[in-house]
């Protein structure tokens, strides 16, 4: 009897103690939740138009011995996409010099003079998404066998309807004879049409950073199954 009577005077002051504590988390609930938002709101806003650059996608044809590589120039840009709005904006965004800047970094020159060994197009969807087919045919791309194929047979060409989304800026690397791709990289911005100019040039200097890191890629011409030309 005398156990069970102290257990009653020790329970019940812990009980009440616990029951105001939980009262007060309850009163603040609100306000926490509030300043939850608030950091989470300015998080994403100084990450707005990057927060979505992890990665990146990547493809290249496997009989090119990327080693040799040492120029490249910006291709001549055609009709279609002089007439094209999301062209004309990446063009007047600062890509070109980001660009150059990441291409002098891996000690490749830009050659004015004479043609380069390879060109460099570039690209970015804008407010539509784009199918790898329908981006090979604005640029009248060939593809090799070993494109996307280490093995040489072809397989990587079919690999056509893989859709690329919007905001997405895509950077190609051509060869100078043939009009062959060789190198592919992209990666989205999450740019939006509120973000300020300032904000979507920071946006696409990150892009261009992302595509451009893993270039060139690990040669491995000289290993394929099938014999393929390499320039």
């Amino acid at each position: 009897m005398h156990y069970r009577t102290t257990l009653k005077i020790r329970f019940k002051p812990f009980s009440q103690k616990t029951h105001k504590i939980s009262s007060q988390h309850k009163k603040y609930q609100p306000v926490m939740a509030v300043f939850l938002m608030l950091v989470l709101s300015l998080f994403f806003t100084g990450c707005s138009s990057v927060s979505a650059l992890v990665g990146g996608r990547h493809k290249h044809d496997y009989a090119q011995n990327f080693e040799r590589i040492q120029s490249y120039n910006f291709h001549p840009v055609s009709k279609t996409l002089k007439n094209n709005s999301d062209f004309q904006f990446i063009s007047n965004s600062g890509v070109l010099l980001s660009i150059e800047n990441a291409m002098a970094a891996k000690k490749l020159r830009k050659e004015r003079n004479i043609e380069p060994e390879i060109w460099v197009n570039y690209y970015f969807t804008g407010e539509h998404t784009i199918s790898v087919g329908e981006l090979n045919e604005l640029f009248n791309y060939n593809l090799g066998l070993a494109w996307d194929d280490k093995y040489g047979t072809g397989q990587g060409i079919a690999n056509s309807h893989y859709q690329f989304s919007k905001d997405t800026l895509i950077i190609d690397f051509v060869s100078r004879e043939g009009n062959r791709l060789i190198w592919r990289g992209s990666a989205p911005t999450s740019i939006a049409m509120g973000d300020s100019l300032q904000s979507k040039q920071k946006a696409l200097k990150e892009a261009v950073k992302v595509i451009l890191a893993p270039f060139p890629p690990e040669n491995n011409f000289s290993s394929l199954k099938t014999p393929v030309f390499d320039e």
